[in-house]
């Protein structure tokens, strides 16, 4: 999983949670070394076409966010329920930019 920062930081994901549909996975950032924009799930993980699987991700340093309760793509739509600032503050239309492959 990709997450685009914000120019000029170091915008990433610190923590993802993929879950549903007999899917339970997690992973953690490993830091500032290597490819650090980028959490790699091993062995891989399959997200299927027409499935509902839920997400929690734990970002750090300023990642895009796209301004929107939801967000359609080729690939599947990503919905956001609840995103809360560093400061406690809740949106329920913030969506961290992220890519999966």
């Amino acid at each position: 999983m990709y997450t685009y920062p914000c120019a000029g930081t170091g915008g990433h994901t610190e923590y993802v949670r993929f879950s549903g549909t007999g899917l339970d996975v997690n992973k953690t950032w490993s830091g500032y070394s290597g490819d650090y924009l980028n959490i790699t799930f091993e062995p891989s993980i399959t997200l299927y076409a027409n499935m509902t699987y839920n997400y929690e991700i734990r970002t750090g340093s300023y990642p895009q966010i796209i301004h929107a309760q939801s967000n359609s793509t080729a690939n599947g739509t990503i919905n956001c329920t609840q995103f809360t600032d560093v400061n406690g503050r809740i949106y329920d239309n913030w969506i961290p930019a992220i890519w999966l492959e």
